[in-house]
C-alpha cells in the first residue's frame, strides 16, 4: 500500500504544479507570519501533546469523517498541545487541504496558536514549499518514502530556506541512521519514531524504546502510534522521549477535551498520568 501512496503522490506532483506554480506559493508563503518554532515547542519540561486532526487512514479508513478540524484544533490547543499536526493527503487520510482552514482560524484567535505540523507524502521540495504556503511551521518526512540521505538532505534544506523545521518519520534503525546522515541534527529538525510498521501496521510501543538510545540527546524525539492508555505514556515518559503524537485517539470518540484530560489529568507536559 505505501509504494502506491507514494507513486499516486508523484504522480499527482504535475497537476499540483500546474494549478499552484511555484511563484504562486512563493507569494503565498512569504505573506504568511515568520514560522513558529516546532522544536523549541517539542523541548517544553515534561512529556508534550503532538495533537493530530486525523479523520481516517489508510489502515482503517475513515473514522471521523465530520470532524470539524477547526474546532479539533482549538480544542487540542486549549487542552494544552505543544503542537497541531494537520493530515492533507485526502485521498488516505480523509482529509482535505484544512491546514490553510486551521492557520487562518488559530492565528485569528487571542489565545497563541501552537506550531503547526503538515503530515502529507512530502517527497518533493514543491510540497515543502507547498506547507509552508498553507501556514505549517513543521512539515513531515516519512523516511521510507524517500530514497536515500541526498533526497532527505534536499528536503531538509528547502524547510530551512523558509525558516521551517523537518520532522523525520523513522520506523528502524536504518532508517534512522539514513535521517542522521542527512543532517537533520545540525539542520535543527525533530524525530518521530513511528511504532506502526508501514507494510502490516501492526504496533508496538517497543519501537521506540529499542530505538530511544540511538536518536542523539540534540534531537528531541516524539513517539507516534500506538499510545493509548495511562500505562502507554508512563513508557514512553520513562524512555525519555520529549512529546507523544495522538491523533484518533483524541477524534474518535468526540471528546477532545476528556480525551486529553484521561491521558493528562494535569495537562500535557506533567508527563500523563503515573
Amino acid at each position: 500500500m505505501l509504494g502506491r501512496i507514494v507513486a499516486e503522490t508523484r504522480g499527482d506532483l504535475a497537476r499540483r504544479r500546474a494549478a499552484r506554480p511555484e511563484p504562486v506559493l512563493r507569494d503565498l508563503a512569504a505573506a504568511r507570519p515568520a514560522p513558529r518554532d516546532f522544536v523549541a515547542a517539542l523541548r517544553r519540561p515534561g512529556l508534550g501533546l503532538v495533537a493530530e486532526v486525523k479523520k481516517g487512514s489508510p489502515s482503517k479508513g475513515p473514522f471521523a469523517r465530520d470532524l470539524d478540524h477547526v474546532a479539533a484544533a482549538r480544542a487540542f490547543r486549549d487542552g494544552g498541545a505543544v503542537a497541531v499536526s494537520v493530515l492533507t493527503a485526502p485521498a488516505f487520510f480523509a482529509g482535505d487541504a484544512e491546514l490553510s482552514d486551521v492557520a487562518a482560524a488559530l492565528a485569528a484567535d487571542a489565545a497563541p496558536c501552537p506550531p503547526l505540523l503538515r503530515k502529507e507524502f512530502i517527497v518533493d521540495p514543491y510540497q515543502v514549499l507547498e506547507s509552508r504556503a498553507l501556514g505549517a511551521d513543521a512539515f513531515l518526512i516519512i523516511v521510507k518514502t524517500v530514497p536515500d540521505a541526498a533526497a532527505i538532505r534536499e528536503l531538509i534544506a528547502a524547510g530551512r530556506a523558509l525558516g521551517m523545521a523537518a520532522f523525520a518519520e523513522v520506523t528502524d534503525e536504518a532508517e534512522l541512521g539514513l535521517a542522521l546522515e542527512a543532517g537533520l541534527a545540525e539542520a535543527g529538525g525533530a524525530i518521530g519514531i513511528n511504532n506502526r510498521d508501514l507494510h502490516t501496521f501492526e504496533e508496538d510501543l517497543g519501537t521506540t524504546e529499542r530505538l530511544r538510545s540511538l536518536v542523539p540527546a540534540a534531537i528531541p524525539l516524539v513517539a507516534a502510534s500506538g499510545v493509548r492508555t495511562s500505562a502507554d505514556l508512563a513508557r514512553m515518559r520513562a524512555c525519555g522521549v520529549d512529546a507523544v503524537l495522538i491523533g484518533e485517539g483524541l477524534t474518535r470518540g468526540g471528546d477532545i477535551a476528556g480525551a486529553i484530560a484521561g491521558l493528562f489529568p494535569d495537562g500535557p507536559g506533567s508527563g500523563g498520568a503515573a
